[in-house]
């Protein structure tokens, strides 16, 4: 069935990038493609982050979401770049540039939901609490306790934070019954991509051995990387992102009091919140 099989390596086998320093290895067999990626399928997976950032950058600007927005879609690809280097190299340093950028990257709607609407002195508070937090952890993760579970930790409550605020502005902000059905709806898609994909990485872990067989036996090279569960959780995940920045960036349209400048539009799977003026332009 393969087309291709798989390198072997002895034991002691170092690739271009040099001795593994990553906290972290993952199931895919290093250096089994190419000694210039360590782990190819991870890596390129990542593509899909590039993609759907470059699209949602672009959008942003066109319908002049703002800065707020402009800044997600380029965290978001550094999100994919920092994984890329990651899983390209497994050392530590690149291990640092994938999982600290997910924290800035959530920081940043974190701080501006938290402190919208308020008072000067409160707003503030929230702002500078956000990121002298997010570097307090920083200097914690990267010289103090290296322990991966306290990256997953703060990534989760940042995530399930913006949830929670996110859930009370619609309350709050949307009177269109539709229209809060729909946001609720985009929610459980997003986090519904982000349980399909971590449930394939965990099966990825726990059946490691017996993947890496199927593999090498069976499979081979292209058909064996559709059973590299990590791959499957980047794409799922860039999917999972891209629809939660979309809930947020309708929802904010309604804080602002400007839905009715815009309108949904969907291409294929991907949806954009594009403005009135511009879908006019086109017809």
């Amino acid at each position: 069935m393969s087309v291709f099989q798989y390198k072997s390596h002895p034991d002691d086998y170092v690739g271009f990038w040099g001795p593994v320093t990553a906290t972290i290895d993952w199931c895919e067999e290093n250096y089994s493609i190419s000694p210039f990626f360590a782990e190819f399928v991870n890596s390129t997976t990542n593509l899909s982050f590039f993609i759907l950032a470059a699209y949602h950058l672009y959008s942003a600007i066109k319908n002049k979401h703002g800065t707020l927005y402009i800044f997600i879609s380029i965290g978001m690809a550094f999100v994919g770049l920092g994984s890329w280097l990651f899983h390209m190299t497994l050392k530590y340093e690149m291990q640092l540039m994938d999982e600290l950028p997910m924290i800035y990257v959530t920081a940043i709607p974190f701080g501006y939901l938290f402190s919208w609407n308020k008072p000067p002195l409160e707003k503030a508070l929230w702002q500078y609490g956000t990121f002298f937090g997010t570097l307090i952890m920083t200097v914690v993760y990267v010289f103090v306790y290296k322990n991966p579970v306290l990256h997953q930790i703060c990534y989760a409550s940042l995530n399930f934070s913006i949830i929670f605020k996110t859930l009370s502005n619609i309350n709050k902000y949307v009177e269109d019954d539709k229209m809060k059905t729909f946001l609720r709806k985009m929610l459980v898609l997003a986090f519904s991509l982000f349980a399909i994909g971590f449930f394939i990485w965990n099966l990825d872990n726990i059946y490691c051995p017996n993947l890496i067989s199927w593999r090498r036996d069976y499979l081979g090279i292209p058909f064996g990387f559709i059973i590299e569960g990590h791959g499957w959780w980047h794409i799922f995940t860039s999917f999972g992102i891209y629809y939660f920045v979309i809930y947020n960036e309708i929802l904010s349209t309604y804080m602002e009091g400007k839905q009715d400048l815009y309108e949904l539009v969907w291409h294929g799977p991907v949806i954009e919140v594009v403005l009135k003026e511009n879908l006019k332009k086109l017809d």
